[in-house]
């Protein structure tokens, strides 16, 4: 996967995208609306040690979470829409305006956490020899957080990084773009800063 990322007057570009990338962007809400019980529990989990104040807080936090995850979502929703497949090539583009920034910071890390709960993973799958551990699936479910935790990075400003390390590779040698900051390079499990799933 070789997805770079540049920054516009108010937005990001994310090129260079993939099939994989893009159906896994478009899968974000609905891992996020899944009425999984493990999906539900990750997302909003107990608060309260007592029952009668952990139904309370249900009662009235949750429709108020569900609203604001559903609003967040709609916005996902349209920037998706936009998805452009690059003209004689076999990838595509999204540009995500920074007022969407933070619809998209929290869609991302809900479809993580989905992720990371259907495919009942754990801390010792994201060990340095985790994928060992895994199954198929796992490992699948593992490419798709770590992609979606690279848009995330992008978004929190770790672009300029991403480019820092593209200028190391092109000092040894390895010219991979035009000054764009470029994830992941041809590793599908991206090695760079990733945010926590938590």
């Amino acid at each position: 996967m070789n997805m770079w990322a540049a920054r516009a007057d108010d937005g990001y570009v994310l090129g260079g995208l993939t099939k994989q990338c893009v159906d896994t962007l478009r899968g974000v809400p609905m891992l996020v609306e899944s009425n999984d019980s493990r999906v539900r529990e990750r997302l909003l989990p107990d608060t309260y040690d007592g029952a009668e104040d952990e139904e309370q807080w249900r009662e009235h936090a949750t429709p108020e979470l569900e609203r604001l995850f559903m609003s967040r979502l709609q916005i996902v929703r349209k920037d998706l829409a936009s998805l452009r497949q690059i003209e004689d090539a076999d990838s595509w583009a999204i540009y995500l305006p920074d007022t969407h920034v933070n619809a998209w910071l929290a869609s991302l890390n809900a479809a993580r956490l989905s992720l990371y709960a259907l495919n009942d993973l754990e801390p010792k799958h994201f060990e340095r020899d985790g994928d060992v551990k895994c199954t198929q699936k796992q490992m699948e479910a593992l490419w798709r957080i770590q992609f979606l935790a690279e848009i995330q990075c992008v978004l929190m400003g770790d672009i300029d990084d991403l480019e820092s390390d593209e200028d190391e590779d092109d000092d040894n040698g390895d010219d991979s773009g035009e000054g764009e900051a470029e994830a992941g390079g041809d590793d599908p499990l991206y090695d760079g800063p990733i945010p926590p799933v938590s």
